[in-house]
């Protein structure tokens, strides 16, 4: 059998650089969203005359832009100056002080970690960092697992900016009145694109990622207006690329409407992060879930219980949320009845209707 026969060869593949589909990818220009960078960067500016610049408290829906943004502002940043030290801690992965304490050891090149606690690392990152400037950015702030952490970080650190990103604009609001005095953060929102916005950024991912003329119009513009509906970028870099993958499977060199099509229906199994990420309970609602697609809140919930869950209802739909923001389930409101019983969970991306 010549299974591999009809193949494309490495030469020809339809992909230049799949990289550029990652929702991690800076490009080079980022589209859209000049008024906010101009605006980040102006907290940012009292740095370079040696003053503490202003703090930042960053929101908006989940994949429009907010983290690239401030990615590429960043990266700006170590192109100008040595003497601004930048940090970036993503919360989902690092959700403690002592988690993000190690982080940021890790980033400064501090090595002496071994047997020390929060307090003794903090206390250390302080002597390095206070002899420059710091702009601190904590991406998914809202995962953190104290709070207390951002007041440490503003008495800590003398000259800084400190920038929290969030999906929810409501989550500043819930900080403790201590550590919100502390922080007097701008606010700064952002929008999500409109059509063509998501089309122009789709465009410049594609004209990074494929081959000339590997995308036609027709297929670009249903992808973008799926991409649109959904509200998230990272649904359209999902989409491209496994369209890609599926136009390469047949040994072709062009992604037709049928492509992205076949692509589309794979969108349930669409996750934003890994399973990896996830802690003990939310593995355990997860796999729940799995095995019980289409249950209600509260029939998931008294399962979670029997299998050892020990979170209370009020925690278990903390987790619940978060993994409907992460993609593995959606949640689907019935509109009647008790909140718990008239909520319908099933596994898998269900934010668009099925095509």
């Amino acid at each position: 059998m010549a299974l591999f026969k009809d193949m494309l060869k490495g030469g020809e593949s339809i992909f230049l650089d799949s990289l550029a589909l990652d929702p991690e990818f800076t490009p080079p220009i980022i589209k859209y969203r000049e008024d906010q960078q101009q605006y980040v960067a102006t907290c940012i500016k009292p740095l370079f005359q040696k003053r503490s610049g202003k703090n930042l408290f960053i929101f908006g829906s989940p994949g429009i832009g907010k983290t690239v943004a401030v990615k590429y502002i960043l990266n700006e940043l170590n192109k100008e100056t040595d003497e601004i030290e930048t940090i970036y801690v993503n919360c989902w992965k690092k959700d403690t002080p002592y988690k993000v304490a190690l982080d940021i050891c890790d980033q400064i090149g501090f090595k002496f970690v071994h047997d020390r606690d929060t307090a003794e690392l903090f206390k250390e990152i302080s002597k390095i960092i206070n002899k420059k400037s710091a702009v601190i950015v904590l991406d998914e702030a809202d995962k953190l697992t104290d709070n207390n952490l951002i007041y440490s970080l503003c008495d800590e650190f003398i000259k800084k900016s400190i920038i929290l990103i969030t999906n929810s604009g409501d989550w500043i609001a819930e900080l403790d009145n201590r550590v919100r005095s502390r922080l007097t953060p701008d606010l700064l929102e952002f929008k999500p694109y409109n059509l063509e916005e998501t089309k122009g950024i789709l465009k410049q991912r594609i004209e990074y990622a494929f081959a000339p003329n590997t995308v036609d119009s027709e297929v670009l513009n249903k992808i973008a207006e799926k991409t649109f509906e959904a509200g998230d970028i990272r649904v359209g870099l999902f989409l491209l690329k496994e369209a890609g993958e599926i136009t390469e499977g047949r040994s072709s060199k062009k992604i037709d409407l049928k492509d992205a099509e076949s692509a589309i229906k794979k969108l349930k199994d669409f996750q934003i992060k890994s399973t990896s990420n996830l802690d003990d309970d939310e593995n355990i609602i997860l796999n729940t879930i799995k095995e019980n697609s289409g249950k209600t809140s509260m029939e998931i919930f008294e399962m979670y219980k029997r299998k050892g869950g020990k979170k209370s209802y009020a925690s278990y739909q903390r987790k619940l949320k978060n993994l409907e923001r992460g993609r593995f389930v959606s949640l689907r409101s019935l509109n009647r009845g008790e909140p718990g019983r008239s909520t319908i969970v099933e596994w898998g991306y269900r934010g668009l209707d099925e095509f």
